[in-house]
């Protein structure tokens, strides 16, 4: 099994590094020769990615679609289209192949709150706890 590279881009010397996850690097040179590849062909996720920490060794988390628009996009008026798409197309053209294994931070951080990426142990309940018995 083949582990999906990271291509990163680095908008200025002081940014964030944001990340987007590639599939099959040999459709993704092609993608660069020839944009009407579809990103499908070579991304297994359409999601852009920055470290919690910085660089991109850290945990991983996705960013939001406000961020997105802030970052690739600002405030440029002209720009119809400000999609997630367009901006992981802004990565893959900008953005350089890093050949490190980089699956060890490539987590999800979902909304804790709703147990997402939870690995603790169901709750055992000691005898008669919370029964209302054993008084």
């Amino acid at each position: 099994m083949s582990v999906a590279k990271a291509v990163i881009w680095k908008p200025s010397e002081h940014a964030d590094e944001y990340i987007v996850f590639v599939d099959d690097i040999k459709e993704y040179e092609a993608w660069k020769e020839d944009k009407s590849i579809a990103l499908s062909r070579f991304l297994g996720q359409f999601a852009i990615f920055k470290s919690a920490t910085s660089g991109h060794t850290g945990s991983l988390g996705e960013i939001s679609k406000q961020e997105i628009e802030n970052v690739f996009f600002g405030d440029e008026k002209n720009v119809k289209d400000k999609s997630v798409d367009a901006a992981i197309g802004l990565i893959l053209q900008h953005g350089h192949v890093d050949n490190k294994d980089l699956s060890h931070c490539f987590k999800l951080n979902k909304n804790p709150a709703r147990g997402a990426n939870e690995s603790r142990p169901p709750q055992s309940h000691g005898a008669g706890a919370g029964s209302g018995h054993g008084r």
